[in-house]
């Protein structure tokens, strides 16, 4: 008999941890970081289902902190199996890893706050990182894999980011489909979802099930780039370092073939993970599309761009003048660079902010492209003066249309579980699936246990 424990991603987009028992054997899909406000980071020191020495091994999707973020721990309380992964997701995951590990004694040191005054813990170090590094088994997609003698594995393109997967687990005569977090169609630099074919059951991530994207997000981009331009301050553009940076490097690069007045503008990537991340993706040429007019003098196509590593060239940011853009991590505004940036822009009414994906409740990205007037950051109450702008059409996380999309794909009526979502989105991909597919359906509901 096998059972699946949600133990994270159930009532939330952060935290997936899907613990799948068969016979006496544990392993997780999926291993990430609960994110965002404080009664929802808390969960991440509830104590697991079963004790971390007890797990087999654990089957990684792709290397989002929310994903990933709990493997180092995972390896601190004593876990010293396999972490099975996609090779790009190995190389992403090291990346990801490194940076939170960073980030989490950074904001720690600094008791960063921006509601009231709190010193986020710390998960674990740099030495538990290096430990969990040395776990990852790579496998390619499509080729099967054994997972702790009790099933089979297999991957195929999720189209999410670099490396992701969704992968079949096959074991006493089922076959199971963790999706992990699906991508888009059509996108410029990944390729599309594969099909599902057929499956018992489907566990499937739900976070824009109750939305459509917009149909031009290039357009929207355009606009709000030539508007934060006629203000003639800075454009501040927090980015996920993973995939969001590669996508708004190439679309700026696009728009400044397009318009002179954006091609006129100074680029400034300060991000150092978002670097690393370029070179990810020029050591799997075959994992993404041919990127358009890249060259190593033109990252990405983009023009009159400067790359800012160091501390100190990220300083030298502090004294431009006019309009410029800076595209800077981390996408939420829940750590990072983009902090400072923030910090001295937001009371700039002649500044614009642009935010280009989903925002978690609780971080400071939420507050913002929700309205707020004022923060604190850094310690100081600043009025919100900056021009704010929320774009939807750049996530990189199907919609309600994209998921029904590939769900049809699948060949038999599996039983759905929605997870990866707040309860609007996933109370909708359950009824997409019982109402337009005629699935069973069910929304997860964390530190509930389902017989597959």
């Amino acid at each position: 008999m096998a059972e699946l424990t949600f133990v994270g991603a159930a009532g939330t987009v952060t935290g997936s941890k899907h613990l799948l028992t068969i016979g006496d054997k544990h392993i997780f899909v999926d291993c990430g970081l609960f994110q965002g406000v404080v009664d929802v980071r808390t969960l991440n020191d509830v104590p697991l289902p079963v004790p971390a020495t007890d797990i087999a091994a654990v089957v990684v999707t792709h290397g989002h902190l929310d994903h990933v973020g709990f493997l180092p721990r995972l390896v601190h309380e004593g876990f010293d199996g396999p972490i099975y992964c996609t090779p790009p997701t190995q190389a992403v995951m090291g990346i990801v890893l490194d940076d939170a590990a960073h980030l989490q004694q950074e904001l720690q040191e600094r008791g960063f706050q921006h509601q009231r005054p709190y010193a986020p813990p710390v998960y674990y170090d740099q030495r538990d990182v290096e430990r969990a590094k040395h776990c990852a088994v790579p496998h390619d997609l499509h080729k099967e894999f054994d997972v702790a003698d009790i099933a089979k594995a297999t991957y195929f393109n999720a189209g999410h980011i670099l490396g992701s997967a969704f992968v079949a687990l096959e074991f006493e005569g089922k076959r199971v489909i963790f999706s992990g977090d699906l991508g888009r169609y059509n996108r410029p630099l990944l390729f599309d979802p594969e099909p599902l074919g057929a499956a018992d059951d489907v566990i499937c991530e739900s976070t824009y099930a109750d939305r459509v994207h917009p149909p031009d997000a290039l357009e929207d981009f355009q606009h709000a780039l030539s508007t934060a331009i006629d203000l003639g301050g800075a454009i501040v553009i927090p980015a996920f370092a993973i995939e969001r940076s590669q996508d708004i490097l190439l679309a700026i690069a696009t728009l400044q073939s397009r318009d002179p007045k954006i091609a006129s503008v100074p680029v400034h990537l300060d991000s150092p993970m978002a670097e690393k991340v370029d070179d990810a993706f020029e050591a799997f040429p075959n994992a993404h599309k041919p990127i358009p007019n890249d060259s190593p003098a033109h990252p990405f196509g983009v023009r009159n761009l400067t790359i800012h590593i160091t501390a100190d060239q990220s300083k030298e940011l502090n004294h431009v003048r006019g309009p410029h853009i800076i595209v800077s991590s981390s996408g939420m505004a829940s750590g990072g660079r983009i902090l400072h940036h923030l910090h001295n822009h937001l009371s700039d009414k002649n500044s614009t902010v642009i935010f280009a994906g989903y925002q978690s409740a609780g971080t400071l990205g939420y507050i913002l492209s929700h309205g707020a007037h004022t923060v604190t950051l850094y310690g100081d109450n600043l009025p919100v003066r900056a021009n704010i702008v929320h774009l939807g059409g750049f996530s990189g996380h199907a919609d309600r249309d994209e998921l029904k999309r590939w769900l049809q794909t699948c060949t038999s009526k599996p039983h759905l579980y929605a997870v990866h979502g707040e309860a609007e989105s996933a109370a909708a991909l359950a009824a997409i699936a019982d109402t337009a597919l005629g699935w069973k359906a069910d929304v997860a509901r964390r530190g509930i246990t389902v017989t597959l």
